[in-house]
């Protein structure tokens, strides 16, 4: 059986310039994230092209704050790289079933 494009896929957090202070502000690992929108959209176009370059499907999913953390609220997580990326592949797994 032939793999299908979801095993390659992989799901990218995104964010927005009217976004992101309050997200970097609110982020409990801000320390480990650059505090200026341009900084993180280089870094982040950089990671999005090393993935391209591997061949790999991405889906960018654009993190929005009051529904990010709503979502981080109903479960009781921290704001944190890794919960970011959960989000994320959660977005992107429902969009696509939806779909």
């Amino acid at each position: 059986m032939k793999p299908t494009v979801d095993a390659y896929t992989i799901a990218i957090p995104w964010y927005e310039r009217e976004d992101f202070a309050k997200l970097w502000e609110l982020a409990d690992d801000r320390e480990e994230m650059p505090s200026d929108y341009d900084d993180w959209h280089r870094d982040a176009v950089s990671v999005v092209n090393a993935w391209l370059a591997r061949g790999r499907a991405l889906e960018i999913v654009t993190i929005r704050p009051d529904k990010f953390l709503d979502w981080l609220a109903r479960r009781g997580l921290p704001n944190t790289a890794e919960t970011r990326l959960q989000f994320a592949e959660e977005q992107a797994t429902r969009d696509h079933h939806a779909a």
